[in-house]
């Protein structure tokens, strides 16, 4: 069903894609693993045919019979926010793939939606229908891509990342949707992870990638159990390693959340999405929040940095720098700027020379495990994992107060994730200042944090 010989891909004479082959057969669900940048992603849209005009494509990709243009593709992005039109409601777009390529009357493509988004587990589907993307959580965002991605049965579908921002339930849950799409109508899958627990629940073989080239590939069991590359072993060794890491002593009060409740509206009527949240966050203070997708997590995040006022009660701030990660990175990165433009940009109206901003840009980005080369690029140019670690480094540049992290890892390989959480530390512990992590996955904040809330503990 998917074939592809000797590709290559170049941007501005950059190799990316150093000539590699694969095949997979119909109803083969393949995983295509390595870190962020090894070229997963690029692969991937080269087959989807999705590369913009500036990258140089050269090899073969057969799809299906070696006419593309009767195999359907669906792609799962990684990052659904940027896959979704901001403004379009969530049903139409889902629709809108049925209504290019079909026939059925307006009644029945909306009965089919609806049945749709049932299969990837989003409640209240008739409202959900109605919204925006910009009103749903990280995690419904990206069930409702993967129902656009799936809705026609296509013979191939590429699934890069489609879990990596989901908590523990929903990502087996999307999953078991993936699979059984795969065993209805056999479907040949390509499945991008850095997550090789993921891998190893869902895919026969597995290829590994490195720098643009395939350096290992077999049956999952063999390449889980018997690897014969270094870069293989590191990878496997990386998803069983556990560190728990020093965390420094805290002090008085930075942050009290007292008796807040968040809303949103719907068709202009006032809603309550929770209430009757209540904690504090002290000076020098990890402070974990533990919560399913679409919980709310994002939006008191957003209350708490000062970019929503939608919420009712006291968030009493003791600081005044407060800087975020942001669970999208790619909706967070100006994309018409370069990745030193962006890094400089909250150093600038603080007194200090163009010199010394550049300077300090380029150690930040040495710091987030990226070269100075990165300086002029864009960030349409880097992988989903580079991304995240310009946004990590935009958001700790300026050394604040009290930096909210908003599930900072989830787009990272196993190996740069440790990397990443040990930087964020180091800063914490360095300049004194107090992190929110927000996350879904219990094991990131029992490696990286003082206290953890739950959600439910405190949402009555």
């Amino acid at each position: 069903m998917l074939k592809i010989e000797d590709l290559k891909i170049t941007i501005n004479d950059n190799h990316i894609i150093k000539g590699i082959s694969f095949e997979a057969g119909p109803g083969e669900i393949v995983g295509l693993v390595g870190e962020s940048g090894s070229g997963k992603t690029i692969t991937s849209l080269a087959v989807a045919g999705l590369l913009p005009e500036n990258f140089h494509i050269q090899g073969e990709i057969h799809k299906g019979d070696d006419s593309s243009k009767g195999t359907k593709v669906g792609f799962i992005f990684q990052e659904p926010m940027t896959a979704l039109n901001p403004l379009m409601k969530v049903g139409r777009q889902i629709e809108e793939v049925l209504k290019i390529n079909t026939k059925i009357g307006s009644k029945e493509r909306k009965e089919r939606v609806i049945k749709m988004m049932e299969q990837v587990q989003l409640e209240n589907v008739e409202e959900v229908y109605n919204k925006y993307p910009y009103e749903l959580s990280g995690g419904m965002r990206q069930r409702v891509v993967i129902a656009i991605a799936t809705i026609l049965k296509p013979s191939i579908i590429i699934a890069d990342e489609p879990t990596t921002a989901l908590d523990v339930d929903t990502s087996q849950a999307i999953l078991e949707i993936i699979l059984d799409i795969n065993k209805k109508v056999k479907s040949t899958i390509l499945f991008i992870s850095h997550d090789l627990s993921v891998i190893s629940k869902i895919c026969s073989r597995v290829i590994v990638m490195k720098d643009g080239r395939i350096i290992e590939e077999g049956s999952t069991r063999d390449i889980l159990n018997n690897p014969k590359h270094d870069y293989t072993k590191k990878l496997i060794s990386a998803a069983n390693l556990e560190t728990k890491v020093e965390v420094a002593t805290a002090g008085e009060n930075i942050l009290d959340i007292r008796d807040v409740t968040l809303y949103h509206f719907d068709k202009h009527k006032k809603e309550d999405i929770s209430g009757n949240i209540n904690f504090s966050i002290r000076r020098g203070e990890i402070l974990g929040l533990l919560g399913k997708s679409g919980c709310g997590k994002s939006s008191l995040s957003r209350a708490i940095a000062g970019l929503s006022g939608l919420y009712n009660g006291n968030i009493i701030k003791k600081c005044s720098n407060i800087q975020m990660i942001f669970q999208d990175p790619y909706g967070s990165l100006n994309p018409s700027k370069t990745i030193g433009f962006i890094l400089s940009e909250p150093l600038r109206n603080k007194g200090i020379s163009k010199a010394e901003i550049k300077d300090k840009v380029i150690k930040t980005l040495l710091e987030v495990e990226l070269s100075p080369d990165y300086y002029n690029r864009y960030p349409d140019m880097l992988s989903g994992g580079q991304r995240q670690r310009v946004s990590i480094g935009a958001a700790v540049i300026s050394e604040p107060d009290l930096l909210i992290a908003d599930e900072p890892v989830s787009a990272l390989d196993v190996t740069i994730r440790s990397q990443i959480l040990e930087l964020i530390l180091k800063m914490q512990q360095k300049h004194g200042m107090s992190v929110l992590m927000i996350s879904h996955d219990v094991m990131v904040l029992n490696n990286t944090c003082d206290r953890i809330i739950k959600w439910e503990e405190f949402i009555k």
